[in-house]
C-alpha cells in the first residue's frame, strides 16, 4: 500500500534534541548501536523520505535528516514556503518522477 506523509521540519534547537533523545535512551543500557539510534529517533515511526522540498533555493540540508535522506530526491525551488503554489508542487512532483528510476536503482544498489 502506498501512502503520502507530509512532515514539518523542526526548529534548530529541536535538531539537537533529535540526537540527544536516542543517546539518553540508549545510555540506560550502557551500549549504543546504530540500530538503537534509529529505533529511538523521533522519525522512527516514519519511513525514510523519497522526496524532500527545501524552499528558498537553498540546496543544503543544514544537518537536517542527513541519515534519512541518503536515497532521497532533493528539490529546492527559489520560492519561499508561504509563496509556494499548486503549480510549484506539480513541477516538484514531475521533477521527482523524472529522477525516480535513478533513485530506485541507487537504493537497490545500496541495500
Amino acid at each position: 500500500m502506498k501512502f503520502c506523509m507530509l512532515s514539518k521540519s523542526p526548529t534548530y534547537y529541536e535538531k539537537h534534541q533529535e540526537i540527544e533523545h536516542p543517546i539518553e535512551e540508549g545510555n540506560e543500557e550502557c551500549l549504543i548501536k546504530v540500530t538503537d539510534m534509529v529505533r529511538h529517533m523521533y522519525t522512527a515511526y516514519a519511513p525514510d523520505p523519497d522526496f524532500f522540498i527545501r524552499t528558498s533555493g537553498e540546496t543544503r540540508l543544514s544537518n537536517f535528516l542527513l541519515w534519512q535522506t541518503t536515497y532521497c530526491h532533493l528539490y529546492s525551488p527559489r520560492v519561499l514556503w508561504t509563496a509556494m503554489s499548486f503549480w510549484h508542487l506539480i513541477w516538484a512532483i514531475l521533477n521527482y518522477q523524472r529522477a525516480h528510476p535513478y533513485l530506485v536503482k541507487k537504493r537497490k544498489k545500496g541495500t
